[in-house]
């Protein structure tokens, strides 16, 4: 991207001695530009990455093809990402990697990139990563490290053959660092315009689609939500926070400017806030606000029916949004009014509460249900459960319901609520608390997580954990020791030992009478007891890179053996069950089978040569690995 620099007009007069500035200790550069500059790190290194992965792809002109992204996971702690953009030949690659301050891209605003320290970041995380170069038929493998000296060194691994395309993967592990990338991804990748790049994640994936889907007003340079939050400006796939000062509208959303246009922090975290960066912003604001209500009435007219005309309409008109569309454009899009007045049910922090309206609306936490005698008490069991603001919509019969225009797919039945449970013996007490919300991932505060309850002690089994200020208490299991990962957990379980309703206790409540007496069991406990009636007997042990390197071999080479080998493995897999018994300290016995370990190691044995060669050389050489291994290359 083009940096803006103000030509220098000065003029010496006299006989002056000039002395060139000296650039000093690089070691001490290096930390201050790839650990001490990023406040994110794990977003810091998706980010530049992911950048200099889309600036090459522009230069070799292949952004219709996704880059390949590789999230840390429990099995294969690292994060890579491949590109399949120019690649780069040896002499760049010296120059970018162990130097600081190089770019080339300062002439154009067509590519992110300017600084020249974005290929630096992975050092704020570790003092050692690869670099592959693929390039013209040959791949290159580059060790880039830090020596005693903390100095940063680029070391030639080695070159081969390769069929594949040009680009670049670069590499690092970043063991214990799981949850964390996945969180950081979403941030990064939320925004992303053009080709999105491939993740070995699908919860990211889906994770950014869904926030992708906050924004239920767009043009072709914003996206706005009728949530109070904050705006962001997105420039060359980045987002950055627009300051509260600057920032006209005070809602979740977002506008887009060309590549150029702002200015930024060199940890491109923040905008900087220049003259040129204050003006491109107030002229944006401008720019949306004069076509907001165009926009608007053309979103509302593409929809095909009157109640998504309706919803849409309603929504536009709620919150801060309505502010700039103005509220009077919207009205004759709102759902009709009937004859007759329409009961109401709303859930309550309380209870619920029941109402009369001819006022229909058709956005929020919403059922609609044709009326039915004697519901009165399903209703309120129903709605006790449910979060505060639930709201049923009660029709007497069809024709109320068509005259608001509610289509016939979205009328319930109230006979599929839950009937009520009678309690006809024992002493029952109830309890304020906490449930927990079923979300997962990133994008969420510790207090969405949860929502206030009212729960009934009558000695059914209570699952638990301890929380203070909508955090979990720390304790032993690392799973449980933050909502994200509670989260996770839960998720996991569920496909394992069922759904487990999450009850959040505050550490005051764990010193009364009421939970010494009541049947309360923590969440870790429960999750051991309930692990232990599932594990296997029986599971199977290997080393899994033993296993990879013969499937490679398997993909490129016919070999009875081998081909034996990989398909005994499918029998074989590691039981997840069992890992996650191990990690949580299950004490029941299971049987390692080593059988498959064993036919592996016995093939080893006789191909010891195979120990010394890796994936790319099996790939690249299949007609000697063939011969080595009395095989035939597949066609």
């Amino acid at each position: 991207m083009k940096l803006e620099t103000a030509p220098q007009d000065v003029t010496l007069s006299g006989d002056f001695e000039q002395r060139d500035v000296a650039i000093g200790d690089v070691a001490f550069i290096l930390d201050m530009f790839a650990d001490k500059v990023y406040s994110n790190k794990e977003r810091a290194v998706i980010r530049e990455l992911a950048c200099n992965a889309h600036d090459s792809h522009v230069m070799a002109g292949t952004t219709d093809v996704p880059f390949d992204v590789h999230l840390p996971t429990q099995l294969e702690p690292w994060f890579s990402l491949r590109d399949y953009g120019t690649g780069l030949p040896d002499d760049d690659i010296a120059n970018i990697y162990g130097a600081i301050g190089v770019s080339t891209k300062r002439d154009s605003n067509e590519v992110i990139g300017c600084f020249g320290i974005g290929s630096l970041s992975p050092y704020s995380m570790c003092d050692s990563f690869t670099v592959k170069s693929y390039l013209d038929g040959i791949v290159r493998t580059y060790q880039c490290m830090r020596d005693e000296k903390r100095q940063p060194k680029v070391i030639p691994l080695g070159s081969a053959p390769t069929d594949e395309p040009n680009g670049l993967e670069v590499k690092l592990t970043v063991n214990g660092k799981v949850s964390q990338f996945e969180e950081e991804a979403g941030h990064v990748f939320m925004f992303w315009e053009g080709t999105l790049p491939k993740i070995n994640n699908q919860h990211v994936i889906r994770k950014c689609q869904e926030m992708r889907d906050r924004y239920v007003f767009k043009g072709d340079d914003f996206g706005l939500t009728p949530s109070w939050g904050s705006m962001y400006a997105l420039m060359g796939n980045i987002a950055y926070k627009i300051p509260s000062q600057l920032d006209e509208f005070d809602v979740d959303g977002y506008l887009k400017f060309d590549l150029g246009e702002l200015e930024f922090d060199t940890a491109r975290e923040n905008l900087s806030m220049t003259d040129k960066t204050k003006a491109a912003l107030k002229a944006k604001f401008s720019s949306v606000k004069d076509k907001l209500t165009e926009i608007a009435i053309e979103q509302i007219e593409a929809e095909d029916t009157p109640f998504k005309k309706a919803a849409l309409a309603e929504t536009l008109s709620k919150g801060q949004i309505g502010r700039f569309v103005g509220r009077k454009n919207l009205e004759d899009y709102a759902l009709p009014e009937p004859t007759e007045s329409v009961t109401y049910w709303q859930s309550k922090y309380r209870g619920s509460e029941k109402y009369n309206t001819h006022s229909i609306s058709a956005t929020g936490d919403i059922k609609y249900y044709l009326d039915k005698p004697r519901m009165q008490t399903r209703i309120r069991s129903y709605l006790k459960d449910m979060g505060s603001g639930h709201t049923m919509y009660i029709f007497k019969d069809l024709a109320q319901a068509q005259e608001c225009n509610i289509p016939v797919e979205m009328l319930e039945d109230l006979d599929d609520l839950p009937k009520v449970q009678r309690v006809s013996s024992g002493t029952v007490s109830k309890c304020k608390t906490l449930r927990f919300l079923a979300k997962k991932g990133w994008g969420y505060n510790d207090a969405d997580y949860w929502d206030e309850t009212e729960i009934e002690i009558d000695g059914s089994e209570i699952v638990y954990v301890e929380v203070n200020r909508n955090k979990p208490v720390f304790n032993s299991l690392q799973w449980t020791n933050s909502n994200n990962q509670i989260g996770s957990t839960l998720s996991t379980a569920e496909d394992n030992i069922g759904k487990i309703n999450l009850i959040g206790l505050k550490s005051a409540f764990l010193k009364t009478s009421v939970f010494r007496k009541g049947n309360f069991i923590h969440l870790d406990d429960y999750l051991r007891r309930e692990y232990a009636k599932v594990a296997p007997k029986t599971f199977f042990k290997y080393e899994g890179d033993d296993l990879d390197k013969l499937k490679t071999i398997n993909k490129y080479i016919d070999n009875d053996e081998v081909r034996e080998i990989v398909e005994l493995s499918d029998s074989c897999k590691n039981d997840g069950i069992a890992e996650i018994c191990k990690r949580l300290g299950v004490a029941v016995e299971m049987t390692e089978d080593t059988m498959l370990q064993e036919i592996m190691d016995e093939w080893n044995n006789r191909h010891k040569m195979l120990t010394f060669v890796s994936d790319w050389e099996i790939k690249n050489n299949p007609t000697i690995i063939a011969e080595y291994i009395s095989g035939k290359v597949k066609g």
